[in-house]
């Protein structure tokens, strides 16, 4: 996700483009402001990647604004929107870097050519920024890339959800405050994994997964990103752990996608056996056998992984009580859901809480 601010002085232009920017799933208009001076103070305090603002505006215009922001917040990049089709102005913005200048009135496929092409420069600057990172650090990060190297089956399955905290802590580490890397960083240590274990296919099934990320679009963009790139890591193991699950499906079996879905759609709910069987039409004495051939774990064990996760996000994004979160994923006693969390996590919910929350908290 990529969150955008859009500035302009008239309020019905405004609204028009949060509308159109908020139509695009992988993009978010996360604020507004009426002119370049409102931009910059809503800025020290808040978050976003791209800029969309009007030229022509008063106390402080468009162009000052994308001049200010390149020092300021060099990270973002900026479209420029004008009524007047003026080459000074767009001359002056091609020097300032900005991506686009879009006359009024704007076209839909204007703006969606510019967004793309401004998500396609963040794209390849954080993957490079990443890959620098990853070549710096990689002496210090032996240890860690061993256990992810090292096949998932032959670790204990409770090891698992702490890898992935470990691993993440370690490239929190390496960004320091620009936590707008740790998703392009994961990606990237998820490459060298794959590159040692000569395998494929994960970025392609995560891919698949992108859609169903349970990660909100959250105020709080520092605890956004982490979520993320935890969230990120918690895939990437969670195909390695199942590699001959994928296997078995590039082979014909989808039927073990489709019961990881129902179970994805349904683990709120009492599940059995024959009901999963039933929901995707095969028996009950295959399912049970072909799933765990083909995952390395049992459908009771991949039910607690989703589970899990989600709980694991509804305690760090909600407010929610400890009961009120095991309701919300399947448990009705809320004491045998703290002993799973604990069997699983290796911590109880509170530790797990406290923990990331220090690595949330600003420096």
């Amino acid at each position: 996700m990529l969150f955008c601010l859009i500035v302009d002085d008239e309020k019905w232009i405004r609204n028009g483009l949060v509308n159109r920017v908020n139509e695009h799933a992988d993009f978010s208009a996360v604020s507004t402001a009426n002119n370049g001076q409102e931009a910059l103070e809503w800025l020290q305090g808040n978050y976003a990647d791209i800029l969309i603002t009007d030229v022509r505006m008063p106390n402080m215009d468009g162009l000052e604004l994308v001049r200010r922001i390149n020092g300021q917040f060099p990270w973002m990049r900026s479209i420029l929107i004008s009524s007047y089709d003026d080459f000074e102005y767009a001359k002056r913005g091609i020097l300032l870097g900005t991506i686009d200048y879009i006359v009024k009135p704007i076209k839909q496929s204007d703006l969606e050519q510019a967004l793309l092409a401004a998500a396609e420069q963040l794209r390849s600057i954080r993957t490079n920024a990443a890959r620098s990172l990853m070549l710096k650090n990689y002496n210090s990060a032996g240890i860690l890339l061993a256990r992810w190297q090292e096949y998932p089956g032959n670790q204990q399955a409770l090891s698992l959800p702490l890898l992935v905290i470990d691993t993440f802590h370690l490239l929190e580490s390496w960004v320091g405050e620009r936590v707008e890397l740790l998703l392009a960083l994961a990606d990237e240590w998820i490459a060298g994994v794959v590159a040692v274990r000569k395998t494929e296919g994960v970025f392609e099934w995560m891919a698949e997964e992108h859609d169903r990320s349970p990660v909100p679009i959250l105020d709080d963009r520092r605890l956004y990103f982490r979520l993320v790139g935890v969230y990120r890591l918690e895939l990437a193991l969670a195909w390695f752990n199942s590699h001959d699950g994928m296997a078995g499906i590039n082979s014909g079996r989808r039927s073990i996608v489709d019961v990881k879905r129902y179970i994805e759609r349904n683990y709120p709910h009492k599940l059995s056996l024959q009901q999963i069987a039933d929901a995707v039409n095969i028996s009950k004495p295959y399912l049970a056998n072909v799933f765990r051939q083909e995952t390395g774990m049992t459908i009771w064990n991949y039910l607690t992984e989703v589970r899990m996760r989600e709980a694991k996000e509804l305690l760090l994004t909600t407010d929610k009580r400890l009961g009120d979160v095991a309701e919300a994923v399947g448990y009705s006693d809320s004491a045998h859901f703290a002993k799973v969390f604990k069997s699983y996590y290796g911590m109880s919910s509170t530790e797990l809480k406290n923990r990331f929350s220090r690595y949330c908290a600003e420096p």
